[in-house]
């Protein structure tokens, strides 16, 4: 294995449809033939791209912004959100008149809904879930999702400074354990790999990549990138339905 090569999803390795490009299909095919293991890098749980695994054929990934990390089809880490910070956590948001979403590796559930819920997943080209109000009384919980189109992030972080609250659209944010990250899946997959040597490059275009970028040895950005991702990448390619996966894997010679 020569390296490993990290792929944001939503304004990177998918197109504004939410789907991945038959041309970006073929370059992935490639760069495994060419000895690179691509893995995906989102803050999306593994079933809820079960179709992107299935079109790309990749099958490892830091999912849920790090909270669990899959290696060719191996669970690896798992790091679990406590049912009594959850429960804190929904009444907070239910005062604030909030929406909560959970996530694990299996399924995720509406467990308080908001009037705009529908139009939020809208927006990422996801299924709006069931609303299922005991999911994380009988579930594990990996990531949640808060439902809020409101600018009052830094309460919910001034509140909970065991969580950490990322807003990557302007309906929700991502709640996982403070601490974790996309770096650090990254991380703790290179230490239970035992191969420190291995060379990374990472693709991505959004604020929950900002870490990654700094953990990995070679950072792509997309075209869309928000400022400071494209300030802090080694190089900054096309537009992600505009060539620049692929025009990003052919500059480092890796297709």
């Amino acid at each position: 294995m020569k390296g490993l090569v990290f792929f944001d999803l939503d304004g990177t390795l998918l197109n504004k449809k939410g789907q991945v490009d038959l041309e970006v299909i073929e370059a992935i095919q490639q760069l495994k033939d060419n000895g690179y293991e691509p893995l995906l890098a989102t803050g999306r749980s593994p079933i809820e791209v079960s179709e992107v695994i299935r079109s790309t054929n990749i099958h490892s990934g830091v999912f849920m912004n790090g909270q669990v990390v899959i290696f060719k089809g191996e669970q690896l880490i798992h790091h679990e959100i406590p049912k009594e910070t959850i429960e804190r956590l929904l009444q907070f948001a239910k005062e604030h008149r909030h929406g909560i979403t959970c996530y694990n590796v299996d399924a995720f559930k509406i467990i308080e809904t908001v009037p705009f819920a529908q139009e939020a997943y809208g927006y990422i080209h996801t299924p709006t879930p069931d609303i299922v109000p005991t999911f994380y009384k009988e579930q594990v919980v990996n990531m949640m999702l808060l439902l809020s189109r409101d600018n009052n992030d830094e309460a919910y972080q001034q509140a909970f400074p065991e969580l950490k609250f990322i807003r990557n659209f302007p309906y929700a944010l991502d709640v996982i354990t403070a601490g974790n990250s996309k770096a650090t899946g990254i991380r703790a997959l290179i230490r239970t790999l035992n191969n420190n040597s291995i060379t990374t490059y990472a693709f991505g275009d959004g604020a929950n990549d900002l870490e990654m970028f700094q953990e990995v040895d070679i950072s792509i950005a997309m075209g869309n990138a928000i400022p400071l991702i494209k300030e802090k990448a080694d190089y900054v390619s096309a537009d992600h339905d505009k060539g620049g996966v692929i025009q990003g894997l052919k500059h480092y010679h890796l297709i």
